[in-house]
């Protein structure tokens, strides 16, 4: 009579392993490849305190500063400590302390994360799926730091007493005011912008700026759709425009895109 062998699920992933691991073969390499990751990001995050740099992937029309603005500055401190005490934490728990004539390499984060990530142990720990789920963690952390979404700006916080422009990502759904810590819902403050820009005569923007305010709002229309309307003769561009960018008043396309009209 044949015994089926004891299994357990992947404490990452759920699938099924046999009880002598804790994460599978996959997941064992992904956590392997996220310490290496983070052992190569180390650089970059130091650099990022370098007041030379340019932030967000180094584009050339960022402002250089005298020094980095504090919040990323504290961010980035954060992170590589952050990155360091999971660094030394995983090899104590993974290996023990080091031998004497290992302390330099203990000592150095990126030999200690190198060294980790090719632990014999690294998918047989008990606690294997916790390290990795914070690894994981840390490199999301450091992507965001290193790579940072686009962002734009979407119109003034809400509080009264406050007012400043706000920026969020395409797609975010709240925005937290960094001044006031005022909390909205993106939707309404664009709404809010929609509504200043389009009963007021004096806004205006190209097509493809309209289209996209528009658009963010969920008033759904293409650049192409207001060249059209211009070409037909439905929306006259602005008198002071330039002739190669034509410019168009956000009320005109929201009558035409709406089909609401001002008494």
């Amino acid at each position: 009579m044949h015994t089926m062998p004891d299994t357990t699920p992947c404490a990452n992933c759920r699938k099924p392993i046999d009880d002598q691991h804790t994460l599978c073969p996959s997941c064992e390499v992904r956590f392997a490849l996220t310490l290496l990751r983070l052992a190569a990001s180390l650089d970059p995050l130091y650099a990022m305190l370098d007041a030379t740099v340019h932030y967000g992937g180094h584009e050339h029309e960022h402002t250089q500063t005298a020094t980095p603005p504090t919040p990323i500055r504290l961010a980035v401190l954060d992170t590589i400590d952050d990155i360091t005490s999971h660094a030394y934490e995983l090899h104590r728990v993974l290996l023990g302390m080091p031998d004497p004539e290992h302390e330099a390499t203990y000592e150095d984060v990126i030999g200690t994360l190198t060294v980790d990530a090719g632990a014999p142990n690294l998918s047989t720990h008990p606690c294997a799926g916790m390290y990795m789920r914070t690894a994981l963690q840390l490199m999301q952390a450091t992507d965001l730091l290193l790579d940072p979404p686009d962002l734009h700006d979407i119109g003034h916080c809400t509080n009264p007493l406050c007012g400043v422009m706000l920026q969020a990502r395409d797609g975010q759904s709240t925005v937290t005011c960094p001044v006031c810590a005022t909390t909205t819902d993106t939707r309404t403050i664009l709404l809010r912008t929609l509504e200043r820009l389009c009963w007021d005569d004096e806004h205006r923007g190209s097509a493809a700026q309209i289209a996209r305010v528009f658009t963010n709002c969920g008033i759904p229309v293409l650049a192409n759709t207001i060249r059209q309307w211009a070409k037909r003769g439905k929306l006259h561009a602005a008198t002071d425009t330039r002739p190669h960018r034509p410019t168009y008043r956000y009320s005109d396309v929201y009558r035409l895109t709406v089909g609401v009209k001002r008494d």
